[in-house]
C-alpha cells in the first residue's frame, strides 16, 4: 500500500496569485483539489477592487472559468457567507486544507469560511490570504489599513482552534514595474531616496512553493501548523529596479503621489513604496517592534534544492 501523502485542498478564489497555487498543485499530481468561486450575484452597481491584481471592475464579473489546462480541476459556485453549505462541501470532499487567496475587499468573507472549515471537522488547516508583506501585529497597533484587517483576522481563527499558516511573499515581481509608476510616466518614480531594500518574489515560485510544502508535509506538521512562512526569492531596492529595468529615475516631491491612471492607483503606489522606503516592505520585518527581524525568507529552506528567480531574470 502506498504511503504517499495525498491532501485534498480547496482554494477559495482565482484570481491572480490562487491561479499559480492552483497551476502549481495540479502540476505535483500529488493533491486532490477544488476551487470555490462566489456565486454571481446581479448587483449593477457592484464595486470590486482586487487588492492583488489592482485592477477595478463596475459591473458584475462574467461567470468564472479556469484556464483550459486547468479545467479538469472542479470548480464550484458557493455562497461564502453560508456557513452550512459550505460546511457540507468541505465534507463532501474529506477536505484537509483550505487555501484563501481573496482579495482585499473580500476577506470579512474569510471568517463564515473558518467557522465553516472548524465545523467540517475534516479540515486541518486554514491558509488565510496574506500573499504579501508581513502583517503580523498590525491587528494589534490598530493599523487602519490591509495589514491590520489581515492581522485582525487571526483571533477569531486562534479563537476556533483552527491551525492555519500564514505566507508572507513580499511584493508580487509582476507587479513592480506597477508599483514604480514605470507602467504610467515609463520612468522609475520614487518616494524618499529608494535605497531600502525590501523582498520580493516571483508569481511562479510563490506557487510552486505553496504547492511543494502542502504536498510534502502533513497538514499537522509543526512547520506548518500555526506558523509564519516568510520567503523570498530577491533581495531590492528601488534603484536596483531602475537599473535593472534599465531606466531613468524620477524622485516624487514630498506630498505628491506616484503617477497612476487613477487616483486609488496613486494612493495605493504611494502607500506601498512608503511602506518600502520605512523597512516594512521586507519579510524580515517585525510589525509590532517596528524592526527588522533578520530572518526574509528563512522559509525558502524548505524547498530544498529550488532556484528562486532574481528580478533580473524575469525582465
Amino acid at each position: 500500500m502506498s504511503s504517499e501523502l495525498r491532501n485534498n485542498i480547496a482554494i477559495i478564489g482565482v484570481g491572480t496569485i490562487g491561479t499559480y497555487i492552483l497551476r502549481a498543485l495540479v502540476a505535483t499530481k500529488k493533491a486532490n483539489i477544488i476551487v470555490l468561486t462566489r456565486a454571481i450575484t446581479a448587483h449593477p452597481q457592484h464595486h470590486i477592487f482586487h487588492f492583488h491584481s489592482h485592477e477595478q471592475s463596475h459591473s458584475p464579473p462574467p461567470r468564472r472559468t479556469l484556464p483550459p489546462d486547468l479545467a479538469s480541476v472542479p470548480l464550484i459556485e458557493a455562497d461564502y457567507t453560508n456557513v452550512p453549505a459550505l460546511t457540507a462541501i468541505f465534507q463532501e470532499h474529506h477536505i484537509d486544507i483550505v487555501v484563501s487567496t481573496l482579495p482585499q475587499v473580500a476577506l470579512h468573507l474569510q471568517y463564515p469560511l473558518a467557522d465553516a472549515a472548524k465545523a467540517s471537522g475534516t479540515v486541518k488547516l486554514f491558509i488565510p490570504s496574506e500573499w504579501g508583506s508581513p502583517t503580523e501585529g498590525a491587528g494589534h497597533r490598530g493599523e487602519d489599513n490591509n495589514f491590520g484587517v489581515k492581522d485582525s483576522f487571526m483571533p477569531h481563527i486562534r479563537a476556533l482552534g483552527l491551525p492555519y499558516t500564514r505566507f508572507f511573499t513580499g511584493f508580487f515581481m509582476g507587479r513592480l514595474k506597477w508599483v514604480t509608476g514605470l507602467d504610467t510616466n515609463h520612468v522609475v518614480n520614487i518616494i524618499g531616496k529608494g535605497e531600502t531594500p525590501f523582498s520580493t518574489t516571483n508569481e511562479e515560485d510563490i506557487g510552486g512553493f505553496v504547492a511543494h510544502v502542502l504536498t510534502t508535509l502533513p497538514p499537522t506538521s509543526p512547520l506548518l501548523k500555526n506558523q509564519c512562512l516568510r520567503m523570498e526569492g530577491d533581495r531590492v531596492t528601488i534603484r536596483d529596479l531602475a537599473r535593472i529595468f534599465n531606466q531613468p529615475i524620477e524622485f516624487i516631491p514630498e506630498g505628491d503621489e506616484v503617477p497612476a491612471k487613477t487616483p486609488e492607483e496613486a494612493a495605493f503606489k504611494t502607500f506601498l513604496q512608503i511602506e518600502v522606503e520605512s523597512g516594512m516592505a521586507s519579510t524580515g520585518w517585525d510589525r509590532l517592534n517596528e524592526r527588522e527581524r533578520g530572518d526574509a525568507g528563512s522559509a525558502n529552506r524548505l524547498w530544498e534544492g529550488h532556484v528562486w528567480k532574481k528580478v533580473e531574470d524575469c525582465v
